[in-house]
């Protein structure tokens, strides 16, 4: 900084104002940057916060009908006039009643205890991303919200469902913990129920994948849903357990339910984190 004296005064030598400019460009866009990034924590901290509010709701249905046990009907010996069966339609468990007619796309929800993943799981056969980036309540959300590969179905053999791997922790972030088989020991079974019955599914594989080019010749995790018989189903479970970071000890047999877990992992191009678990 310069000084240069004018009849007998000093006055401070500016720069001219044009030197600043590229200076307030920058600051403008830095703060425009963090007012949207701080919008943004706001908004996915609000959807979580309705997440968790769901789940409490959820979580205190099912502690309310837990002993509930149903009546027996008594069955008449005389059958002269038993009427003809009658074919029904699966009643949708308690606790999701009033989300189901909030909105009919959930197909269920998955939990691991003691953690944040706790969500619904939808289903839109005819518009499989639906959810990527949307939130149950239908708003847009860029965590989305977890949903179920468009080709399964209630009588799949293995239940894909996908989840965004958020940065602050919330979605599927979790499972990417199961890369640690500590994690494993202390996580070894994960909750998940469809509408209509509760599921408890131990832990058989954690490992790390991706997605393959359509002419590449192996396993693919995300094509096996349903097996075309026991040869097709070993072969996924001997897929599963070889790719496995650790061996569990848990194995499935043909006719065992599946749940898988898929969110994204950058160990590479398209890389997938992948958690397969056999029901209880």
């Amino acid at each position: 900084m310069k000084w240069i004296s004018t009849k007998g005064r000093y006055q401070r030598k500016h720069k001219p104002v044009c030197n600043w400019i590229p200076i307030l460009i920058l600051l403008a866009v830095f703060s425009v940057g963090a007012i949207m990034a701080v919008r943004g924590i706001l908004r996915d901290q609000n959807r979580q916060e309705k997440y968790d509010f769901i789940s409490e709701s959820v979580h205190a249905e099912e502690s309310s009908t837990a002993d509930y046990i149903p009546v027996i009907p008594v069955i008449s010996d005389d059958t002269t006039n038993e009427p003809a069966e009658k074919e029904t339609e699966p009643e949708i468990l308690t606790q999701y009643a009033s989300m189901y007619e909030q909105n009919p796309d959930l197909f269920g929800w998955v939990c691991i205890e003691d953690t944040v993943l706790d969500y619904p799981v939808m289903h839109t056969p005819d518009d499989p991303e639906k959810y990527l980036r949307l939130s149950f309540e239908g708003e847009t959300s860029t965590a989305g919200t977890p949903f179920m590969d468009a080709k399964c179905g209630i009588d799949s053999d293995n239940y894909i469902i996908y989840g965004h791997n958020m940065k602050n922790g919330t979605m599927f972030r979790e499972i990417l913990q199961y890369a640690n088989k500590s994690y494993w020991q202390e996580h070894p079974m994960i909750k998940f129920n469809t509408l209509y019955e509760q599921g408890e599914y131990d832990v058989l594989a954690a490992f790390y994948d991706r997605v393959y080019y359509a002419d590449e010749n192996c396993f693919k995790f995300y094509r096996f849903i349903k097996a075309a018989d026991k040869a097709d189903y070993d072969n996924a479970i001997q897929n599963y357990k070889e790719k496995s970071l650790y061996d569990t000890g848990v194995t499935a047999e043909y006719g065992d339910k599946l749940i898988t877990l898929v969110t994204c992992s950058y160990h590479k191009e398209h890389g997938r984190f992948v958690v397969v678990a056999r029901q209880r």
